[in-house]
């Protein structure tokens, strides 16, 4: 029976949490100190490892996806780009095999004539046939290589492309880790920073779960700004709480278009108290 009677106790001490919780969830969320940071932030390395040519872009130099930020040196890959090219280029192997081949068909023609009017032997027509034969796979490997040299240009090009090196977001330049001339091999060369969107981090108590979904809005009030709060919009909401804190963590995505708001600074919260209703799909 003492199972029984804790079992009761538990039960009872639950209800009275729960109850408190709920009557706690119905409150206003306070503000919420948080922290502004880039949306995304990339360790630009280079795929291949070599000497460091050239820096195309400064630091604090906004670059675009794509844009060439660094070089290595790539006099052994451009060398091996021209060669590709002029083997590729090389069509007299095909034309000379061609030629043979229009005259071992035209050959095996007439002798199958002649074999036909009992004028040759079959030895002579098994000849023919045989010669024919071979100038057709002959004809075959030359085109055939062709198509391999055709692909061993790709692949010079594509080796030569791996020396450089491009922005993969669009963003600003952070800092520069190495300079020309020095060798990189798993090393970043620089960091770059994605300031649009930001992205608004900050940590709620988990009483305020119940008033919280994605899409809401929220003002923003950076600490190095006194003009007028920015609007962010919840992207992400942990659905793991932290025991130590009984806090949960959720993120904000801010529009950064004139990028007015710094990045790396603190802020203060507050949330949208009527945030819009769910949309639900069917």
């Amino acid at each position: 029976m003492r199972p029984m009677r804790l079992d009761v106790r538990l039960f009872t001490l639950a209800s009275g949490l729960f109850a408190s919780v709920g009557s706690l969830s119905a409150e206003q969320i306070p503000p919420m100190d948080c922290i502004i940071s880039p949306f995304r932030s990339v360790e630009l390395a280079s795929p291949v490892p070599g000497v460091l040519h050239s820096i195309a872009v400064d630091e604090s130099a906004f670059v675009r996806r794509g844009e060439i930020t660094a070089s290595l040196e790539s006099d052994v890959e451009m060398a091996s780009v021209a060669l590709a090219k002029a083997r590729s280029e090389v069509s007299s192997e095909v034309e000379v095999n061609n030629v043979n081949y229009d005259y071992d068909r035209k050959r095996k023609k007439r002798i199958d004539t002649l074999y036909d009017k009992k004028s040759v032997s079959f030895d002579t027509k098994d000849q023919a046939d045989r010669e024919f034969s071979l100038s057709k796979f002959r004809l075959q490997q030359a085109k055939d290589l062709v198509e391999i040299r055709s692909l061993e240009l790709v692949r010079a090009q594509a080796q030569l492309a791996q020396k450089t090196i491009r922005s993969p977001i669009d963003g600003f330049v952070v800092e520069h880790y190495k300079e020309p001339g020095e060798y990189v091999e798993d090393q970043a060369i620089m960091r770059i920073a994605q300031l649009d969107p930001l992205r608004v981090e900050t940590v709620v108590p988990v009483e305020y779960l119940a008033q919280l979904q994605t899409g809401q809005s929220a003002q923003i009030h950076p600490e190095t700004s006194n003009a007028n709060p920015v609007v962010a919009t919840v992207t992400t909401i942990d659905r793991v709480a932290d025991v130590a804190s009984g806090t949960i963590a959720v993120q904000l995505t801010l529009p950064n278009p004139d990028y007015s708001v710094l990045a790396g600074v603190k802020c203060v919260m507050e949330f949208d108290q009527t945030p819009a209703p769910r949309v639900t799909t069917r």
